[in-house]
């Protein structure tokens, strides 16, 4: 193995999910769980949920379902759309969820550059990207799911 390789403690997988992005809605306080809520309500599980701003100070929901649960997602997405007004909604799908985790990740630097930069070379489009104190999750059209570990694995080093 390769010493310019990160060590870490492994590598974690998600597959058959499809993105769901609600972009540019009104932000008032429960207005999340009101979007989150429906999908509990329905007994839908959901992974992957990242909240932000936009750029006019509204909010942006991403979030994954689970492919065979989509057409069943789709009536409440419908729902979302009547009563939150969003800018748009996108569901892509299907994607892969790839997870690097610890030990240790907040205590180093330069990791999420690390998986950028791994993907770059290939030219590989990352969905999305989020990182919390242990762990940094890609996510990637299910056809680039395989090159996404390819690269990954020049970067990073984890016990298979």
């Amino acid at each position: 193995m390769s010493a310019e390789r990160i060590v870490i403690g492994g590598m974690m997988e998600r597959g058959d999910v499809c993105l769901v992005e609600v972009l540019g809605f009104d932000w008032c306080p429960g207005q999340a769980c009101g979007i989150l809520g429906k999908f509990g309500m329905a007994d839908i599980s959901l992974s992957y949920l990242s909240i932000g701003n936009g750029p006019e100070g509204d909010k942006n929901m991403s979030f994954c379902v689970n492919t065979a649960r989509l057409s069943e997602s789709r009536g409440i997405i419908a729902e979302i759309e009547a009563e939150f007004a969003p800018t748009k909604v996108e569901v892509r799908g299907p994607m892969t969820i790839l997870t690097l985790y610890g030990p240790h990740f907040s205590e180093r630097t330069n990791l999420a550059n690390e998986v950028f930069s791994a993907l770059c070379v290939d030219g590989i489009n990352a969905e999305t990207v989020c990182s919390s104190v242990n762990s940094i999750s890609v996510e990637v059209d299910m056809l680039d799911r395989d090159r996404t570990v390819e690269c990954l694995k020049q970067k990073f080093e984890w016990p298979e």
